[in-house]
């Protein structure tokens, strides 16, 4: 059965492309914004970061709920792209493309998800990644200030 929904979100980083892809890559770095919610906390169990590695984040709500995301890396192009399966429990999987354009003062994300099994899942995934994506932003001001830490080398 198709799975046609899809959502794209795209913000500015003031960061460079190179910086912009350590927070998708060091799972350090990941453990910081993952999840949607400003109070959420994610354990990276497994973050091989290679063409057919595999993730797993562990994400847990202030609630009380914990998500498990799962999946496997498609594609990785240091400063430019990262793409991952995307499986969390009840959703089934689909597909995230990051892409990363540096430009004059930053660097411009674009997150593709596609192959959402319904409207209601691909709802949830835009709250959920706007949620996210706000915590990717200020961890990327943080470091662009000074307080973070250098890129991981891949």
């Amino acid at each position: 059965m198709p799975r046609p929904h899809s959502l794209t979100l795209q913000r500015q980083l003031s960061t460079t492309a190179a910086e912009a892809f350590d927070f998708w890559v060091n799972p350090t770095k990941v453990a910081v914004w993952w999840g949607p919610n400003a109070g959420d906390t994610s354990d990276v169990r497994t973050f091989e970061v290679r063409v057919g590695g595999k993730y797993r984040v562990l994400t847990h709500a202030p609630n009380g709920d914990t998500y498990d995301f799962t999946g496997e890396f498609r594609a990785v192009e240091p400063g430019r792209k990262v793409s991952f399966t995307w499986d969390v429990e009840k959703s089934g999987p689909s597909q995230v493309t990051v892409t990363l354009d540096e430009q004059s003062g930053g660097t411009q994300l674009t997150l593709v998800h596609e192959g959402l099994q319904s409207e209601q899942d691909r709802d949830a995934c835009i709250d959920g990644w706007n949620g996210a994506l706000d915590k990717l932003e200020r961890e990327a001001r943080q470091w662009a200030s000074g307080q973070g830490e250098a890129p991981a080398s891949l």
